[in-house]
């Protein structure tokens, strides 16, 4: 992949559509790979086939990692999932996940997380030559972010307890080892449901990714050859 350096939102991407593209024929480890953090567990696992996990097990040969324990084993008990191991993925090192992988997806996690760098520190220790990580987050400076700051309407999600943007990501991913290579704005299926608004703020975002609402990165290993 070429590497990037330049400012945020090349490209206001589909979410899901690029990260099956990516991942596709492919090793993948899936953080965080629940999903529907706001839904009762029952609900969860009622949904489990709506979520980005379902459709990459179609795609590449996937493991997932999450914490949600009463989730996972609701998947198990149905026969939905068995490629989800329990756990931290803040403490990766405690988990037995095989081998290197040849992409991680850190998809709409990264702003729960207490302590990300030791996220970042586990991933690192798992990946091989070429290994690829794509970090999904909510972006600060995110034009409908902002109107609502501005309107005094803003309310971050209810775990969320940090906020990104070009910068400060950049900077959290050299501290761990990672270099950003790709650094868009994307949108997610749930933005679909704001009806014929969808259409008018795709355009807008497609004019003016810069301004889109989720930071879409692709890092890599900052000792690997671009």
């Amino acid at each position: 992949m070429r590497r990037e350096t330049g400012e945020v939102g090349q490209r206001f991407l589909d979410r899901d559509r690029e990260i099956l593209a990516l991942a596709s024929g492919r090793r993948v480890l899936h953080l965080g790979c629940v999903g529907h953090t706001d839904f009762a567990a029952a609900d969860r696992v009622r949904l489990a086939r709506e979520t980005l996990h379902w459709k990459l097990g179609a795609r590449a040969e996937t493991v997932g990692v999450d914490y949600a324990r009463e989730v996972v084993e609701g998947y198990r008990a149905e026969g939905i999932f068995d490629n989800i191991v329990i756990g931290d993925v803040e403490r990766l090192d405690d988990l037995d996940l095989g081998r290197d992988f040849d992409l991680v997806i850190v998809a709409d996690i990264i702003e729960h997380l207490s302590n990300p760098g030791a996220m970042l520190d586990g991933i690192r220790r798992l990946c091989g030559e070429g290994t690829r990580v794509i970090i999904t987050t909510p972006h600060a400076f995110g034009l409908a972010n902002v109107l609502r700051h501005v309107g005094g309407r803003f309310r971050d999600g209810a775990d969320h307890v940090m906020t990104f943007n070009q910068d400060n990501i950049r900077n959290l991913l050299a501290r761990h080892g990672f270099a950003i290579e790709r650094l868009d704005t994307c949108h997610q299926a749930q933005a679909r449901r704001h009806g014929a608004l969808f259409p008018l703020g795709r355009a807008l975002f497609t004019a003016l990714p810069r301004l889109g609402g989720t930071l879409f990165i692709v890092a890599s290993p900052s000792d690997a050859e671009a």
